[in-house]
């Protein structure tokens, strides 16, 4: 088992919980002006409530320099006041190998995130850098979220070898035990799948019951969590990480958002999953105890 996952196992069973929180900044949303402090008010009232925490980095990015010192210092402060959560940097880095060994060394020497997201349509062999550091965990792309992937012209959906869509093949190949990279994995790699995507999560889990997924698409892009819960569960904790952002952390899609709301959204949340592993699924958590 990978340092990441059995990181990720430990802290959701003791917070009970699969939710990741993004922390997105939309200034335009944000009751006060300072991401940094923004971010740690979010820190303060959820660390009890989550598995993870997921900075998308483009958000910090276009803010230029205040942005990436917000970055620095939130990464910091979950470190010293949530040390046990999991930090997944969201980037989606995908180019020829040797960019890619350059952004592998950023995300993960630089940045220290303990996982990040990966863009695998240059080839595998731009996956192999990530693999280089077995103590993390690289989420490939496979299937986005936003509500336009459904259209038939979009390049994630188009056919090849006259039977599977690309994001398919992209998980034949990752899950493929034969496969170099998959042999040279060491359990570091998970798929990123959109939860309105549940004939693939299936699909995914007809094959592996491991492999973690990461779960975008819940909250405002109206993803089922039942369904997604249903499909993409594997057996074990660890195989299952629901981020929410905007629903969780601009719960009221207002200046007015406080920790009181944002503590809420994410209670909410915990309940309605909860309900749907102990009612439906018959989910025993005393029988995953660490």
């Amino acid at each position: 088992m990978s340092v990441f996952k059995n990181q990720l196992e430990k802290i959701s069973y003791i917070n009970k919980s699969f939710l990741c929180i993004g922390l997105d900044p939309y200034p335009k949303y944000m009751p006060i002006k300072d991401i940094f402090k923004f971010n740690q008010s979010i820190i303060d009232c959820t660390h009890d409530l989550v598995c993870a925490y997921k900075p998308n980095i483009a958000f910090y990015e276009a803010l230029g320099w205040d942005g990436l010192n917000a970055l620095e210092k939130t990464i910091s402060y979950i470190r010293t006041n949530a040390p046990n959560v999991p930090i997944i940097g969201d980037g989606k880095r995908g180019d020829i190998l040797s960019t890619n060994e350059a952004y592998a060394k950023a995300l993960f020497e630089f940045w220290g995130f303990d996982a990040t997201t990966i863009n695998p349509f240059s080839g595998l062999e731009t996956i192999t850098p990530f693999l280089q550091y077995p103590e993390k965990c690289a989420f490939v792309w496979c299937r986005s979220s936003n509500i336009t992937i459904n259209d038939k012209n979009h390049i994630q959906s188009a056919v090849i070898n006259n039977s599977n869509s690309i994001s398919h093949h992209i998980v034949d190949t990752i899950l493929d035990k034969t496969n170099p990279t998959y042999k040279n994995s060491m359990n570091t790699l998970g798929l990123i799948v959109g939860a309105n995507h549940k004939t693939l999560l299936e699909y995914i889990r007809s094959i592996d019951q491991e492999i973690p997924i990461l779960l975008p698409g819940i909250g405002a892009q109206k993803g089922n969590l039942k369904d997604a819960v249903l499909a993409g569960l594997g057996t074990d904790l660890g195989t299952l990480i629901i981020n929410s952002t905007r629903s969780i952390i601009y719960p009221s899609l207002s200046k007015e958002n406080s920790q009181k709301q944002i503590r809420l959204a994410a209670t909410d949340f915990n309940n309605e999953l909860n309900s749907i592993l102990l009612d439906t699924m018959k989910w025993d958590w005393l029988s995953f105890k660490q």
